[in-house]
């Protein structure tokens, strides 16, 4: 991926730690996913660009530690959307965040 793409990615996920954050959400895919990480967490999913084997772009080897496990998991998850014909990317899904906890809910 070029540079170019790459801040461009940065950028988007970094301005989605910006919005306000309500209890239901329905944006997009990779900006949810920011909002999911910092429910989560507490941290912004800057924290985890280039973090361990599966975290950020691209993936290869055996998982670090639970959050890169988490990573791969998440990894895997888009893979299985992407081959069933979903683009996980960019399609809308709602989510709740209560406690630190996150819901997902049901894609439709």
């Amino acid at each position: 991926m070029s540079r170019c793409h790459l801040l461009i990615l940065l950028f988007s996920v970094s301005t989605a730690s910006l919005t306000p954050h309500t209890s239901l959400r329905s944006k997009r895919g990779l900006l949810e996913l920011d909002g999911v990480i910092k429910c989560s967490t507490g941290r912004s999913s800057m924290a985890y660009i280039m973090y361990g084997c599966y975290c950020g772009l691209g993936g290869q080897g055996w998982p670090r530690d639970k959050a890169d496990w988490c990573c791969h998991k998440h990894d895997c998850c888009y893979e299985k959307a992407e081959i069933a014909g979903c683009i996980p990317k960019s399609n809308k899904y709602p989510w709740a965040c209560d406690s630190r906890s996150t819901n997902c809910g049901t894609y439709q």
